[in-house]
């Protein structure tokens, strides 16, 4: 799965890095024996994927998740400040208040989908270049052409799904639940205070994945179960 330096250009690489790194991502989920919806992959496609995550170190793939998570909030602020200024431009009233709620939800779903559809692979694509070049990755690490260009694209296809989905599920809501009832507002209340303990929790879940099959790596190898065989009596 190896290609030579030379015969790579900037693109290929970059795609091959995040190829790298979310191969690395859904190891950790599939070693669980977990599926997350919307990003399905058959048990060949798995096996790839560990056979390419087996060469990212612990430290490298926690720093790209971190690295992801900042890019993709500075997009999102960055997104959101673009589509205002659209709105601007584009006659709209410079009083939120004063806007429609069926303009103002179409702003937000649309700000919602380019966020997932394009902000989401942007910011892997910027962690994976800057990680790329920090932890000085060799092209013999990467897969190679046509792997790259398979799961990439089916990357690309899966997060865009799931920001429609999620965008249509939004729509529903907004048209089925009064806008001031009791879910509103509680949601109001209750996501602000969530939000940190899931990323704490999803932080441990990785954290604690990649430990203990690091661990079981080591218990399993040859040298390992021979010491703990040790000499007969």
């Amino acid at each position: 799965m190896s290609q030579s330096i030379a015969s790579r250009s900037a693109l290929e690489r970059l795609l091959a890095l995040v190829v790298r790194y979310w191969a690395c991502n859904m190891t950790v989920v599939h070693d669980k024996g977990q599926e997350w919806p919307g990003f399905g992959y058959t048990e060949e496609e798995k096996d790839t994927l560990r056979a390419i995550a087996r060469k990212v170190g612990s430290l490298e793939f926690f720093a790209w998740i971190a690295l992801v998570a900042v890019v993709f909030i500075v997009m999102i602020g960055g997104i959101v400040a673009a589509s205002a200024y659209l709105s601007l431009a584009l006659g709209g009233n410079p009083n939120p208040g004063a806007e429609s709620e069926v303009i103002f939800y179409v702003q937000i779903c649309c700000g919602m989908v380019a966020s997932m559809a394009i902000g989401f692979p942007l910011a892997m694509l910027a962690a994976s270049w800057l990680l790329g070049r920090l932890f000085v990755v060799t092209d013999a690490d990467l897969p190679d052409g046509a792997t790259t260009v398979h799961f990439f694209d089916k990357l690309v296809f899966q997060i865009t799904r799931i920001a429609i989905i999620v965008s249509l599920g939004a729509l529903v809501t907004w048209l089925l639940v009064p806008a001031d009832s009791k879910f509103w507002a509680f949601s109001k209340l209750v996501v602000p205070l969530l939000s940190p303990a899931v990323l704490a929790l999803i932080a441990a879940y990785y954290a604690t994945a990649r430990l203990r099959r690091r661990a079981l790596a080591a218990s399993s190898a040859p040298e390992a179960r021979g010491r703990e065989s040790g000499p007969s009596s």
